[in-house]
């Protein structure tokens, strides 16, 4: 038996179960058959985004000035406070319901006046929930019935920016892993779109029929914004229609 089929052989026992498979070579093989065989959406639009560059070349490509409002819904750690806040010196909200992001953000943040944390997101109306410990992925959405989570506070969007006093938003993002399909239409149905002149949303697809709420979202947003750009489950920008 030469070297060659021996190495063949294992691969195929170690296809016939995925999980004897390193996780990050699984990963690959996952992300490579979404990508070739499936043509899965969600796929082809994370690599045009990296092949793109994005974070780099979209992310902070706004207009913006030092008297801007940004909204950051999902602030994770701080990292696009911080890029916004570098970039143009204007008023961030930071919201993040997770005890040890909200306080890596107050520390990060600490003494800059300009940039204010909350320790609770933004939804649809007041609660709490069960919110799944995955790093950047906790989700109120998903996997929140495991043992690891934490029980964490949300706000109504539009009594909390009435609340803040904040009438208008020059960019609004949003990364809540799954709430956005619950807060844009909680603002939509306010009638409050028009006083946001940007939004930077990641829909995420785990959330029960995610394509078709999608559309409508954006179909609805359409009557007041025009999208700039979309990575299909990404990233996408929207402006508003002057």
């Amino acid at each position: 038996m030469t070297h060659s089929n021996s190495f063949a052989r294992k691969v195929a026992r170690a296809l016939r179960n995925p999980l004897s498979i390193p996780r990050k070579l699984r990963n690959q093989l996952v992300f490579l058959y979404r990508l070739y065989v499936e043509k899965d959406e969600f796929t082809l639009a994370v690599r045009k985004w990296f092949a793109e560059n994005g974070d780099d070349t979209r992310r902070l490509a706004y207009p913006l000035t030092s008297d801007s409002v940004v909204v950051d819904l999902g602030g994770y750690k701080g990292d696009f406070a911080d890029a916004v806040y570098r970039k143009f010196g204007c008023q961030v909200y930071v919201f993040e319901p997770v005890k040890r992001f909200y306080d890596e953000c107050c520390h990060r943040f600490a003494g800059n006046p300009k940039v204010r944390c909350f320790n609770y997101g933004l939804s649809d109306a007041d609660g709490s929930f069960l919110i799944s410990n995955e790093d950047d992925g906790s989700s109120l959405i998903k996997n929140n019935a495991a043992e690891n989570c934490e029980r964490v506070f949300v706000k109504g969007f539009v009594d909390e920016m009435k609340q803040l006093g904040v009438e208008n938003i020059d960019l609004l993002k949003l990364n809540v892993e799954g709430a956005e399909f619950m807060i844009l239409p909680h603002i939509q149905a306010a009638g409050l779109m028009p006083r946001i002149r940007h939004l930077q949303i990641q829909f995420h697809d785990f959330y029960p029929d995610a394509k078709p709420l999608r559309a409508a979202i954006r179909e609805k947003l359409a009557e007041t914004h025009r999208e700039d750009w979309n990575y299909p489950f990404v990233w996408e920008s929207w402006t508003r229609k002057e």
